[in-house]
């Protein structure tokens, strides 16, 4: 996971990269939790292109992720997520949390 901030735009950049599964995903919402916490942000974007392998513990994590940005005010939204992704959000009616283009 990298993680940059563009302070004029408030936006904070989340990439990952690999597999995102109920092995992967509590040390990876440890990690997200510290990032998020370090300053006050007005939009999250976690780029999952490099995403290889999500399942439903994944998706509870950007769910999760994005119930906790969006209560504090700022937006939050997954970019370039692979089929199985886009699929896999849709189906749980998790659509909302996809970039619109």
């Amino acid at each position: 996971m990298t993680a940059t901030s563009d302070p004029a735009s408030g936006c904070l950049t989340i990439t990952l990269e690999g597999d995102l599964d109920c092995a992967t995903a509590p040390a990876l919402s440890a990690r997200l939790q510290t990032v998020l916490g370090r300053r006050p942000v007005q939009r999250v974007v976690i780029d999952v292109a490099g995403l290889e392998f999500c399942d439903i513990a994944g998706a509870r994590l950007f769910l999760r992720v994005a119930h906790e940005v969006t209560s504090s005010g700022a937006a939050c939204c997954l970019r370039h997520p692979r089929a199985h992704i886009r699929w896999l959000l849709q189906h749980l009616d998790a659509g909302h949390l996809l970039e619109s283009v």
